[in-house]
């Protein structure tokens, strides 16, 4: 591990994140609120930022593990800083505002607080703005503002960032590869905030809501979540969730490539177009009878199931009331989640594709052992080092799980609970069936929950490769 370089771009990263810092302190200045909350983690990430960018660094060539670890590294600090202004302002113990920050960050939206409408305007906006931030990868705005290294070798820190098995040059320059996609992000939360302003909402709330869904996280500046919308923003709001589940590479090929063929054949897209529609389908038939008409059945499943398959943990209703093959389908939705190369959490659609025609393959050469099968996705021969890092994926995902959930049983809550309580953590999801907010849980079970929402975002390998490096 070249400790030099590593510290130099968490240096980058540190500066870049202080100035981000910038947006609550204007929202603390609005509201005439306290802006020392903010000032402090400023301050602190400004000057280690300066202090580590200005190592000097003779040999910069990137590797793998180096990537992995400046990936780790600098969503952990973050996480450290960002959870200040919960500690300050709010009197949360380390575990407490460490645990909502990781949340926030990693677009999970798990929360601590039991009564979010209390905390002042400039913490909610700091929840709802952690999500928008974390969304895309924070280190991806980095690489897309500042030259992190020459040759295009910080590909290693968006692949180990960016979500799904594989991450690719949409053009020949990784810098404006990032600003396209950065500039579709914007582009789509600005729409989102113009429509819920034309539904009622001011401009501050609307921001709020857009950066959640933008961000696939879920807080909201209610208790209720959005119970309390009306019928136009909770539509307008489940639409931008599954829009921003769509692999962003679509939104390249349609907005700047125009290439509407080449988007619309793609495997991922339908699969999770197919799978999206056959949940509402099923839920909706097994919960219909539950509402007092069609309409309120209809956006009701439409919403949730929009936001469980995106991970985003937004609410209109008592999820409790599904029945148990309902609650089944929705886990298995929170674990699968969205495409690769969105904003969303868990294992991805392409991942779940590749897995089921792994499957396939295995079971026709059980049969004709001298037969050849290639497996092919998006049109492409997939080789056989992508099929076996899906399975180690798959292999290590399950495993983690069950570690996870091993250390939160020791707060001897039920079978149930706890399965909810990882299964929505480590998805990124947040929501999940009786538990409305994790403040009972134990010192522990926080920690080791936002070290599962962590994997869950990073997708394992640079948490992994960390600790790793660490214990080496």
């Amino acid at each position: 591990m070249k400790k030099k370089i590593i510290y130099k771009y968490l240096g980058k990263v540190l500066k870049t994140f202080s100035t981000l810092l910038l947006c609550p302190i204007i929202v603390s200045i609005i509201y005439k609120e306290h802006i020392t909350p903010f000032l402090i983690p400023f301050f602190i990430s400004l000057i280690l930022g300066c202090l580590l960018d200005n190592i000097k660094v003779k040999n910069k060539t990137l590797y793998a593990k180096d990537g992995f670890s400046i990936v780790a590294l600098s969503w952990i600090l973050i996480s450290i800083i960002g959870a200040i202004p919960f500690m300050m302002e709010v009197k949360l113990s380390f575990f407490d505002a460490f645990f909502e920050a990781v949340s926030g960050f990693t677009t999970t939206g798990a929360t601590i607080f039991k009564n979010v409408e209390v905390l002042p305007q400039s913490i909610l906006f700091w929840r709802s703005f952690t999500h928008f931030i974390g969304g895309m990868g924070v280190l991806a705005f980095v690489m897309a503002i500042i030259p992190l290294s020459k040759d295009d070798k910080s590909m290693h820190i968006l692949k180990a960032e960016m979500p799904g098995p594989s991450v690719a040059k949409l053009v020949p320059s990784l810098k404006k590869t990032l600003f396209y996609l950065y500039g579709i992000y914007i582009v789509l939360t600005l729409t989102e905030i113009i429509l819920l302003m034309f539904g009622g909402l001011d401009l501050f709330h609307s921001m709020l809501i857009s950066f959640g869904t933008a961000g696939t996280g879920g807080f909201s500046y209610l208790n209720t979540s959005l119970a309390t919308f009306s019928l136009f923003n909770k539509y307008v709001v489940a639409i931008f969730m599954f829009l921003f589940g769509v692999n962003f590479n679509i939104y390249f090929l349609i907005v700047i490539m125009k290439d509407f063929k080449t988007a619309l054949k793609s495997e991922e897209l339908r699969m999770y177009i197919l799978l999206y529609i056959s949940a509402v389908i099923f839920v909706f038939i097994n919960t219909y009878s539950m509402f007092s008409n069609i309409s309120e059945a209809l956006s009701s499943t439409v919403f949730h199931i929009s936001s469980f398959m995106t991970s985003t943990g937004y609410s209109v209703g008592d999820v409790n009331i599904y029945p148990t093959s309902c609650r089944i389908i929705v886990l298995l939705l929170m674990l699968i989640s969205a495409c690769a190369g969105s904003t969303c959490g868990g294992f991805k659609v392409s991942r779940l594709v590749i897995c089921l025609k792994t499957i396939k393959r295995d079971l026709l050469k059980t049969l004709h052992p001298n037969s050849v099968h290639t497996i092919k996705f998006e049109g492409k021969r997939i080789d056989e080092e992508v099929i076996n890092g899906t399975c180690t994926f798959l292999f290590l995902y399950v495993v983690l799980i069950g570690i996870v959930m091993l250390f939160v049983s020791f707060d001897g809550y039920s079978l149930e609970t706890t399965i909810n309580a990882v299964f929505t953590t480590f998805a990124n999801v947040g929501l999940a069936f009786k538990i409305s907010n994790f403040a009972a849980f134990s010192a522990l079970s926080k920690f080791v929950l936002s070290i599962g929402m962590l994997l869950g975002r990073l997708e394992l390998f640079p948490i992994l490769v960390l600790f790793s490096n660490i214990r080496k």
